[in-house]
């Protein structure tokens, strides 16, 4: 029986080699960036109450960088609300 986990990992590393290689994507992703940026869209977004002024995309990444590197400290700067800190 193969890991579920592996399966998915494996995977998703072969979907985000293809993604960058597919020039529609890239161009509309280039495109959302821009235009998201002009309509202010990433303060949208709030948790637990506070603002988070970042795409969810990004505090999701987030999560899975400190979840692999699992540091000891971690030190937050550049706060505007604290909304990324909860």
């Amino acid at each position: 029986m193969s890991d579920p986990i592996s399966a998915f990992v494996d995977e998703r590393e072969q979907r985000v080699q293809s993604n960058a290689s597919n020039a529609a994507l890239v161009a509309a992703a280039q495109n959302f960036n821009t235009e998201s940026n002009k309509a202010q869209y990433s303060y949208n977004f709030s948790w637990m109450g506070r603002p988070i002024i970042q795409y969810p995309q990004d505090m999701i990444a987030m999560q899975e960088i400190i979840w692999n590197i699992k540091p000891d400290l971690i030190i937050e700067t550049g706060i505007a609300h604290g909304g990324a800190l909860i």
